[in-house]
């Protein structure tokens, strides 16, 4: 008798085109893709017509060869689908259409640790145990939060796949703080590499594997700090401080341990209510940062990169992004003229764009030595 995997390999399959069925056409007449797909819709039906088996399913990135729009399909038609019915998926996968970071008991994050030199497991931990995102263990989250954040935020899973996650307020923050670190990296590139700066410049946070979140919200920004303390991942929070310097002064919220003492001081209590709820956010704020890596734009981002000013009463409450993508071009012709007031130094270190930090595996060095 032949065996299982010689009678498998003499399968010849034939789909029919919207339903014709006169003109079959070999499945490996088409892309991988396709076969993919087609070779997963079979398992799912299989899967789907045993009602008394539970299977074993194990894929190795079964995102690839997958249209991008045909991954998060996949991933919540099939592999979510087959979970459903009781079935066992385990699967690696290096998409974030593939996954669900609001569901952190699902996944195992593993990475390459370069003192190690070998790959580790890095979530779940024994550390950090308490879920950020999970209703029954943080009073503090907001009912639907999870649906909220995914549906507002589409790249919220790239968080499971960076070394270092830089949190800002929203586009705006995101188009700005984009603008200015290319500019900060070309600077260091001038210095450090042969290599076209421009080029790298525009690469250096891929390269390094950072990404960038707008967290559209305070209080969605220090429930995000806690999800990638949960899971791991290095991060910087940026946000507006909504108060005036002279009104409101960013040591003297920090200097409060416990928000009881926080709510039982003068400085909360002689606040209008709207007030004491920013100024809550706030403290919160600074205590979700770890290392001191968090920055405040004070009063807004617009006010410190100059487009609200008292010349231009007009722009008081604009936030259009080609006016402030504009300004920002004119204010930040070079990297010297941005200041600390919107790029302190532990964001430079935190982004890798310091030549003698230890860092020394970021594409500035790791390129210097190549000759082009």
């Amino acid at each position: 008798m032949p065996d299982y995997e010689d009678i498998f390999r003499e399968m010849l399959f034939k789909i029919g085109l919207n339903g014709d069925k006169e003109r079959l056409i070999p499945i490996d007449h088409f892309g991988d893709g396709y076969i993919s797909m087609f070779v997963m819709a079979v398992i799912q039906a299989i899967a789907e017509e045993n009602e008394k088996d539970k299977c074993l399913f194990l894929f190795e990135e079964p995102e690839s060869f997958l249209h991008e729009n045909h991954q998060e399909y996949f991933y919540k038609r099939v592999l979510c689908g087959l979970a459903e019915k009781g079935h066992q998926v385990i699967y690696t996968t290096h998409s974030d259409k593939m996954v669900d970071i609001t569901s952190p008991e699902t996944l195992i994050r593993l990475e390459f640790d370069k003192d190690k030199k070998q790959t580790i497991k890095t979530f779940p931990s024994e550390t950090n145990k308490v879920n950020p995102l999970n209703p029954k263990e943080n009073k503090d989250i907001p009912s639907e939060f999870n649906s909220y954040i995914k549906n507002i935020e589409p790249n919220l899973n790239k968080i499971l796949f960076s070394d270092k996650v830089l949190l800002v307020e929203g586009p705006n923050d995101l188009l700005v703080y984009n603008y200015l670190i290319k500019k900060k990296a070309e600077e260091l590139q001038n210095n450090t590499s042969k290599a076209d700066p421009v080029k790298l410049a525009e690469t250096h946070l891929n390269f390094n594997n950072i990404v960038i979140i707008p967290h559209h919200g305070k209080h969605t920004a220090y429930l995000l700090a806690a999800l990638c303390k949960y899971l791991g991942v290095d991060y910087y929070l940026i946000n507006d401080w909504d108060f005036e310097a002279t009104e409101l002064n960013i040591e003297e919220i920090g200097k409060f341990d416990l928000e009881k003492e926080l709510k039982g001081s003068e400085l909360y209590t002689s606040q209008i209510d709207t007030k004491k709820g920013m100024i809550t956010t706030n403290w919160k704020l600074i205590k979700s940062a770890e290392n001191g890596q968090i920055h405040f734009n004070v009063k807004k981002l617009e006010s410190v990169i100059g487009y609200y000013n008292k010349e231009n009463k007009d722009t008081k409450e604009d936030k259009n992004p080609m006016k402030i993508w504009k300004t920002i071009k004119d204010k930040y012709k070079t990297a010297s003229d941005i200041g600390v007031d919107i790029f302190p130094e532990s964001l430079e270190r935190f982004l890798l764009l310091k030549e003698n930090e230890k860092e020394k595996d970021s594409v500035s060095t790791l390129l210097s030595e190549i000759p082009f």
